[in-house]
């Protein structure tokens, strides 16, 4: 009788959980992989995103605020970067104020 109970199929709870990390694994890529945008990623830096990254980290890391200044299509454009995380830029970059990211459409 035991020996019967033996055949029976089933799925044991180390098949599960290997099934399960598996599976987690592959969503993580492909949501990291759905998540880029080239095209936004491309604008940013010409925009001087970079430029602007750099400033907010220096503020809240010094705690003081830092100002600087980006020539963007032949126009002088000053940012100003606080040690709260803001940043103020001209409403024609569309950065947002909290972040220093650029906004999207």
């Amino acid at each position: 009788m035991s020996l019967a109970r033996r055949s029976i199929a089933g799925v044991t709870l180390v098949e599960l959980m290997v099934v399960l990390v598996l599976l987690g694994l592959m969503a993580a890529v492909v949501g990291l992989a759905w998540r880029r945008d080239p095209v936004r990623t491309r604008d940013a830096t010409t925009d001087g995103q970079g430029v602007i990254a750099a400033a907010r980290h220096q503020a809240l890391a010094s705690g003081r605020a830092v100002r600087v200044e980006l020539t963007i299509d032949g126009q002088r454009v000053a940012i100003a970067a606080l040690p709260d995380g803001r940043v103020i830029a001209p409403e024609g970059m569309r950065v947002d104020p909290l972040t220093g990211m650029p906004l999207r459409e």
